[in-house]
């Protein structure tokens, strides 16, 4: 498998307090990969750093081949985001905002209109296409930004709390497509809370915590090294593992800002 996301040696801090403290993360295509972890363990900021929303204080950050430091601007075609609390244009109709979204993302018209139409179908908004989005629920929100996320078909995919607001029956929609992304070769990094979810959705899952990736794999290699036998979930191992890393933050490089390797 190819590697779509390779982060190495990733630092930041604001005004003095480190959010990330030396995470180093991989995902592969045709994979989903879960990124748990406590309140202020770094998943946020990680995902911002990998979408060019915050800049590191120290690290390497290839999406795609890409090293996105030296390059921020041409992997992102290649990338599709929803963040944690996606802010919409509530203004325009769901119809509208996925049109600009696919004229942003160079579209052909014709596709635009083919993709806007599948997806509002498939995510059960059809109905509410041509309604604003200021009158639609929060879930309905959620369900629009991920539209937008996947709508020119990206190869990878970035989600923070993706699910949340969402009902059932949405939720198993987006898992399936989730699922499906991966199984055509695309890679998801998705940030949860859900660890039900992430047990069952993610192939392997990172454990973050003080800003470190404490863990990382699937469930069979996080029960070994969390020493635990094979009937316990996903939730005893993230109680262990973190139980086990509470260790004081390690001083951070002295070089201030961020590198590159050759």
């Amino acid at each position: 498998m190819a590697l779509a996301i390779d982060i190495e040696q990733l630092w930041k801090s604001y005004d003095g307090q480190a959010a990330l403290q030396g995470l180093s993360l991989q995902a592969y295509e045709g994979e989903i990969v879960g990124l748990i972890g406590p309140n202020g363990a770094g998943k946020t900021t990680t995902l911002k750093i990998l979408v060019g929303l915050l800049r590191p204080d120290y690290g390497v950050v290839r999406v795609n081949g890409h090293d996105v430091l030296a390059d921020p601007v041409a992997y992102k075609a290649d990338i599709g985001y929803m963040p944690e609390a996606p802010t919409l244009p509530e203004y325009l109709t769901p119809a509208e905002f996925l049109g600009y979204v696919g004229r942003i993302r160079d579209l052909p018209k014709e596709r635009i209109a083919a993709r806007t139409s599948e997806l509002l179908a498939f995510l059960d908004l059809a109905p509410k296409a041509d309604e604003t989005i200021a009158s639609l629920s929060k879930g309905m929100k959620a369900k629009i930004a991920f539209a937008a996320a996947i709508l020119h078909e990206p190869r990878t995919l970035i989600l923070d709390e993706p699910l949340i607001g969402i009902d059932p029956a949405g939720q198993h929609r987006l898992k399936d497509r989730l699922m499906s992304i991966a199984r055509a070769g695309g890679t998801v990094l998705v940030s949860t809370h859900q660890l039900d979810t992430a047990e069952r959705l993610c192939k392997r899952v990172a454990i973050i915590h003080h800003g470190r990736n404490v863990a990382t794999g699937d469930l069979a290699a996080l029960r070994a090294q969390a020493h635990i036998d094979e009937a316990e979930s996903l939730e005893e191992i993230f109680l262990r593992l973190t139980e086990e890393a509470q260790i004081p933050p390690v001083e951070a490089p002295r070089r201030r800002s961020w590198f590159r390797r050759s």
